[in-house]
C-alpha cells in the first residue's frame, strides 16, 4: 500500500471529486460568446495527402472544431497549404478540387457537406434562410471534435493543454534519417540518462529504451495509439523501443509531465506515445542506404506500404526490414584501447591475461611466459576493446495493418494487428576466469598435473583466447492485437477496446565456460583421470597463452540460453462529453474504466539455472503475475473568460484509482491550470501525484549473478583501519566483482510529486513566432534499486550489511548480495525551452526555424535517510557502476527548414554540454567535454507516377568525434548520450505509386 499523508490524500480527492460532480451537476447553457470565422491570419503548415488528415490538421491548428463525413471524405486528397491564412480562405483551398463545401454551425464549429444534392426535398441555406450545412441524403455523419492527445482522455487542440507536450510529426521523423525509434528519441533534449540502444554493446540486450529527465527508464510510459503494450520478455522493466517499426509510424508524441492519473503506473516522468499510420492511400515502395564514412556500420531499410479508402472503411498493411552491420571498438581512436591513459583517462585494462596471472600464497603475482614464471608487473593487463563490437549488429522484420470499418453510421470498428522479429549479436572478448572470485571458487590442486607450484592455487586470473570470441545473440518475437469498437450516443463519445500483445525474448551466449568441468579439471588426478567417462581431462589453466589445447577447449566450452516471455492484455471501456456549455466555455468530463492482465516468465537452460558457466549471466527462474483494475475520471472546466473571448482560465482536473492484486492500491490525482492572458500569452501549471508500481521482475526474479564494477573503499590505503569495515587493504587491481542480485516480494511502489509551470508567447507582431518556457520539478521516494556500491559502501563505512558482503582471508572482496530494496530519494529540477518560427513565404520558398532545450538545474539523489543529498546535474557516472549515466546541464537541438516547390533541405544542430566525472582507481575528476553535431538533408520531388523522391543526408557532417569519459564502460564513450560513429551518409529513394 502507498505510504502518503492522510491528509493531503483527502483533501486532493475531495477537490478532484468536487469538480468532477460539479462537472456532471451542472444545467446545460447557453452557447457563449461567438467567434468571428474570419478571425486574424494563422499560420498554417498542412502537408499534402488525404482530405480528412489535412481537415484534422486544419482543426488542430486554427483551433476550430470541424465535423465532417468520413465516409464522404475518406478518399479524397487536398493540397499542402503553408503560410499565413484567414480561416476561411484555408478552408477553400483544402476544398477547391472536390464537390464539397462547408458552413458554419452557430458561428463556432465547421461543418464540411457536399454540393450535390439529387433529391428535390433537399433544402438550400438560401431557401431555409438558415447557415446549416445541407448534406446528401443517405450520407452517414462522423463528428470529428479536436483529436485525443497524448496526456488527456478529452478531445482537444494541442494548444489547449495545460502539461508540455512535443509531436514529433511524419515529416520530422523523415527530416531525421533514423531508422529506429531509439535513434529518434536519442536526441530529444528531454531525453538523458541510462538509454539503451544497440550502441550498448557489453552489458546491452539488443532492445532500446527511452529515459526522460533521467529517470530510469521503467519511470517513462510507452503507448501505441495510446494504449499499453508489453514490455520486452527479457528485461521486463520497460517496452523495446526496438520493437516498433518508425515505417508504420505517423507521429510520436512525448508528454513531459506526470500522468500517473490519466494512465496509471509508470509515467513518472512522461509518456512515449507512438501513433501508427492509419490515413494512407495508395502504394509506397521506399529504401534506404546509410554507411559511416570509413565504410562500415552500413544500414539498409526496404518498405512496401498500401493503403485504400472505401465507402465503409479503410484499410493499411505496411511490411518492412532493416539491417545495420557492426562497429567494431577497434576501428575508433576513442575506443581503440581500454587504456586511456594517452588521452587524459586512465587504464581500464583487464587482469585476466592470456598468459596465467597467478597469486601465490605469500602474496606474490607471477605471469607465465612460456619458460617459466616472471614477476607481475603493472602492465600485464589484456586489453579486450581489441575484440568487442561498439554498435551491435541488428535485423528487423516487420508487418503491420490496421482495418477500419463502420458498422453503421455511429458505430466504427477497428483492428491492429502487429508482428516483429528482431535479432542482435555482440561480440565480447574471450571468456575470462577469475578463480577466487567466481560464485563457487575454484582451486588449482597442489598435485594437478598443471601445477608447477606443488601447493593449492587459489588465485589464478587467465583470458582464455583460444577460445573464440563470445558472442551474445538476443531475439525476439513481438505480436500485438488490437480490437476497438468507438462511437456516439447521445452526445457520448465511447469506445471497448480490447488490447492483447506479447514480448517473447531470448539470449543465448556461446564459447563461455562450464565450471562444473573446469572444477574437475583443476583438482586431483582421482577427480579427473584421463578420458574419464563424462570425457573429463586436465585442463592448463596456469599456463602460458597457447597452452590450453583443443581437446581442453573442447572440454570446457559451452554455450548457455535463457529465454524469457511478457504477455499484457487489457479489457478497457472509455467515455467522454462536453457536458457544460457555460458562459465561459464548453466544459468536457471523461470517465473510464480499465483491466488489465501482466504475466512474465524467464526460463534458463540447465547449465544457467545451476550456476555453471563462467563468462555468462547465471539466472534462476523467474515468474509472476498481477492482475489490475483502475477507475479514471478527468474533466476540463473553464472558470472565466473576457467579454470579447481574449483571455480565459481553465482549469484540468484528473483522478485515477488503480489496484493491483499483488502490492495494493494507489490514488493519484492530477490538476493542472491555463491562463490566456491575450491572444498571444498563455500560461500554465501544474500538480501530479504519480506512482511506480514494482514491476513483475522486481517482484520475483530469481537470483542472478554478474561482474559488476564496483569502487571497494578498502582498496585505499587510508580507509584501513579507518573505516570499521575495512580492516585490512583489499586489492586494487581489481574493480569487477561478482554481485548476485535477485527479486523482493515485499518491495512497496515508488511514489513521486511532480510540479510544473511555464508559458506560450505568440507575439502578434512577429506571426508565425512561438515561444514556451516550462520549469519542472520531480521529487521520488521508495526508489527501488538493487545496489551492490550501496551495500558496500554502507559495509566499509558502519559496517552493517556485513551477510551480503563477503570478503576472503586477505580482505579482498569476493562476492557481494544486492537484492531489490525499496531506498533513497531524487529530486530533479530543471526546464523546457521552445522556439518555432514561420518565415513569411516568400518566391525562394518557405523557410522554418525550430528549437528545443532541456536544463536540469540540479539532480540530487540521496541512497538513503543517513546518507548525504548528491547533485548529479553535469555529471557522468555509467551504469556498469551503477551510477544513472550523462546528465549534462544543457542539452539542446536547433533546426532550419526551407522548401520550396519539390525542393525540401534541413539543417539540424545538435548540442550536449560537458560533464564532471571521477576517473577510475583515483580520487581525481575530469571533464567530458561538450559535443556539438551537424546534420544536413536534401530531397527533391520527381514528377513520376503518383511521385519519386530521393533523399541525401550527411549526419555529423563536420566527423566531431565522440568525447572521451574514462569511466565509461563501453568504448571510453558516454554511448547514451554521444555517438561513436562519426559521420554517416545516407540516401533514401521513396516511389508513389
Amino acid at each position: 500500500m502507498l505510504a502518503e499523508s492522510r491528509a493531503t490524500r483527502y483533501f486532493a480527492q475531495g477537490v478532484v471529486w468536487a469538480l468532477l460532480l460539479l462537472a456532471c451537476a451542472r444545467p446545460m447553457a447557453q452557447t457563449g460568446t461567438a467567434t468571428n470565422p474570419a478571425a486574424s491570419p494563422t499560420y498554417f503548415a498542412i502537408e499534402e495527402g488525404s482530405l480528412a488528415a489535412a481537415l484534422i490538421a486544419f482543426s488542430r491548428q486554427s483551433d476550430t472544431p470541424i465535423v465532417f463525413s468520413d465516409r464522404l471524405i475518406r478518399h479524397l486528397r487536398a493540397p499542402a497549404i503553408t503560410g499565413n491564412l484567414d480561416r476561411v480562405s484555408a478552408l477553400n483551398r483544402l476544398l477547391e478540387a472536390t464537390d464539397l463545401d462547408w458552413e458554419f454551425i452557430d458561428q463556432r464549429i465547421v461543418a464540411i457537406y457536399s454540393r450535390n444534392c439529387d433529391d428535390d426535398s433537399c433544402d438550400t441555406p438560401e431557401e431555409t434562410g438558415t447557415r446549416f450545412p445541407v448534406y446528401q441524403p443517405g450520407i452517414e455523419e462522423t463528428y470529428v471534435y479536436g483529436s485525443h492527445l497524448t496526456g488527456s482522455r478529452i478531445r482537444r487542440d494541442p494548444g489547449r493543454y495545460s502539461a508540455p507536450i512535443d509531436v514529433y510529426a511524419r515529416s520530422d521523423i523523415e527530416r531525421s534519417g533514423a531508422q529506429t525509434i531509439g535513434e529518434l528519441l536519442k536526441f530529444v533534449p528531454a531525453v538523458i540518462g541510462n538509454s539503451t540502444s544497440t550502441a550498448i554493446a557489453n552489458g546491452g540486450d539488443g532492445t532500446a529504451t527511452v529515459t526522460l529527465r533521467g529517470l530510469p527508464a521503467s519511470n517513462t510510459l510507452i503507448l501505441i495509439n495510446g494504449r499499453r503494450v508489453a514490455n520486452n520478455g527479457l528485461a521486463g522493466e520497460s517496452v523495446d523501443l526496438n520493437s516498433i517499426s518508425p515505417a508504420a509510424v505517423e507521429r510520436v508524441e512525448i508528454l513531459k509531465d506526470g500522468a500517473s492519473a490519466i494512465y496509471g503506473s509508470d509515467a513518472i516522468a512522461g509518456v512515449v506515445n507512438i501513433i501508427m499510420k492509419r490515413d494512407f492511400y495508395g502504394v509506397l515502395a521506399e529504401s534506404f542506404y546509410g554507411e559511416s564514412s570509413r565504410g562500415d556500420m552500413t544500414t539498409t531499410t526496404q518498405t512496401l506500404q498500401y493503403g485504400t479508402g472505401f465507402r465503409d472503411g479503410g484499410l493499411f498493411v505496411s511490411a518492412s526490414y532493416y539491417e545495420q552491420e557492426p562497429l567494431f571498438s577497434r576501428d575508433r581512436k576513442v575506443s581503440r584501447s581500454a587504456d586511456t591513459r594517452p588521452l587524459g583517462g586512465s587504464d581500464q585494462r583487464s587482469s585476466a591475461t592470456p598468459d596465467a596471472r597467478i597469486v601465490l600464497p605469500n602474496g606474490q603475482a607471477v605471469i607465465a611466459d612460456g619458460s617459466g614464471y616472471r614477476p607481475a608487473t603493472s602492465d600485464d593487463l589484456f586489453d579486450y576493446q581489441a575484440f568487442t563490437t561498439a554498435v551491435v549488429p541488428m535485423r528487423r522484420s516487420n508487418v503491420y495493418a490496421s482495418l477500419s470499418h463502420d458498422l453503421n453510421e455511429q458505430v466504427t470498428t477497428l483492428l491492429e494487428l502487429n508482428y516483429l522479429e528482431t535479432s542482435a549479436t555482440a561480440t565480447l572478448a574471450p571468456t575470462p576466469v577469475f578463480t577466487a572470485f567466481e560464485q563457487t571458487p575454484l582451486t588449482l590442486a597442489a598435485d594437478n598435473v598443471f601445477n608447477d607450484f606443488g601447493v593449492e592455487l587459489t588465485d589464478i586470473r587467465r583470458r582464455l583466447v583460444e577460445f573464440p570470441p563470445r558472442q551474445q545473440r538476443n531475439q525476439s518475437e513481438v505480436a500485438r492485437v488490437s480490437a476497438i469498437v468507438e462511437g456516439l450516443y447521445a452526445d457520448w463519445y465511447w469506445d471497448v477496446g480490447y488490447n492483447w500483445s506479447r514480448s517473447q525474448a531470448t539470449e543465448s551466449v556461446t564459447n563461455v565456460v562450464n565450471a562444473n568441468h573446469l572444477r574437475r579439471a583443476l583438482g586431483s588426478p582421482d577427480q579427473c583421470r584421463g578420458m574419464a567417462v563424462d570425457g573429463c581431462v586436465p585442463v592448463d589453466l596456469a599456463g602460458p597463452a597457447g597452452s590450453i589445447n583443443q581437446q581442453q577447449i573442447d572440454y570446457l566450452r559451452v554455450d548457455g540460453e535463457v529465454s524469457g516471455e511478457f504477455t499484457l492484455s487489457s479489457l478497457s471501456l472509455n467515455l467522454s462529453n462536453a457536458l457544460l456549455n457555460l458562459p465561459a466555455g464548453r466544459g468536457d468530463l471523461a470517465l473510464g474504466l480499465e483491466f488489465r492482465h501482466e504475466d512474465t516468465s524467464k526460463r534458463p537452460d540447465a547449465l544457467l539455472a545451476a550456476t555453471g558457466t563462467i563468462g555468462a549471466t547465471n539466472f534462476e527462474a523467474t515468474r509472476g503475475d498481477r492482475k489490475i483494475i483502475e477507475l479514471y475520471a478527468e474533466t476540463r472546466i473553464p472558470l472565466w473568460q473576457s467579454a470579447t473571448g481574449g483571455r480565459g482560465l481553465e482549469l484540468e482536473a484528473a483522478l485515477r484509482q488503480s489496484s493491483y492484486s499483488d502490492f495494493g492500491a494507489a490514488t493519484n490525482p492530477k490538476i493542472g491550470l491555463k491562463l490566456q492572458l491575450g491572444p498571444s500569452l498563455v500560461l500554465r501549471g501544474g500538480y501530479a501525484r504519480g506512482f511506480r508500481a514494482p514491476s513483475l521482475n522486481e517482484l520475483y526474479e530469481g537470483a542472478s549473478e554478474e561482474q559488476a564494477f564496483i569502487d571497494d573503499p578498502c582498496t585505499r590505503t587510508t580507509n584501513v583501519d579507518e573505516l570499521p569495515g575495512c580492516s585490512q587493504q583489499a586489492d586494487p587491481t581489481r574493480n569487477q566483482f561478482l554481485v548476485v542480485k535477485g527479486g523482493n516480494p515485499d518491495l512497496e511502489a515508488v511514489t513521486s510529486h511532480s510540479f510544473s509551470g511555464g508559458l506560450v508567447w505568440t507575439p502578434e507582431a512577429a506571426p508565425g513566432l512561438r515561444l514556451s518556457l516550462d520549469y519542472f520539478q520531480i521529487d521520488q521516494k521508495n526508489v527501488i534499486a538493487s545496489s551492490a556500491q550501496f551495500i558496500v559502501d554502507r559495509n566499509a563505512r558502519d559496517d552493517s550489511f556485513s551477510d551480503n558482503v563477503i570478503r576472503d582471508e586477505q580482505g579482498n572482496l569476493v562476492r557481494v548480495e544486492a537484492n531489490n530494496l525499496n531506498i533513497g530519494k531524487r529530486r530533479v529540477q530543471g526546464a523546457d525551452l521552445g522556439i518555432a518560427y514561420h518565415f513569411p513565404r516568400q518566391r525562394w520558398g518557405q523557410l522554418s526555424i525550430t528549437g528545443s532545450g532541456a536544463y536540469i538545474r540540479e539532480y540530487l539523489t540521496q541512497v538513503d535517510a543517513d546518507a548525504p543529498r548528491v547533485d548529479l546535474a553535469g555529471t557522468f557516472q555509467d551504469e556498469a557502476s551503477e551510477g544513472l549515466g550523462g546528465i549534462p546541464e544543457w542539452k539542446s537541438q536547433l533546426g532550419l527548414r526551407w522548401k520550396r516547390e519539390r525542393w525540401n533541405a534541413s539543417y539540424d544542430i545538435h548540442h550536449v554540454s560537458a560533464m564532471r566525472e571521477q576517473v577510475p582507481g583515483t580520487d581525481r575528476t575530469r571533464t567530458i567535454s561538450s559535443w556539438t553535431v551537424h546534420d544536413l538533408q536534401l530531397s527533391y520531388n520527381f514528377d513520376v507516377l503518383e511521385g519519386l523522391r530521393l533523399t541525401l543526408g550527411l549526419d555529423n557532417a563536420l566527423d566531431e568525434p565522440a568525447p572521451l569519459a574514462a569511466s565509461a564502460f563501453n568504448d571510453n564513450i558516454d554511448a547514451r548520450t554521444h555517438e561513436l560513429k562519426g559521420r554517416f551518409w545516407y540516401t533514401r529513394l521513396s516511389q508513389r505509386f
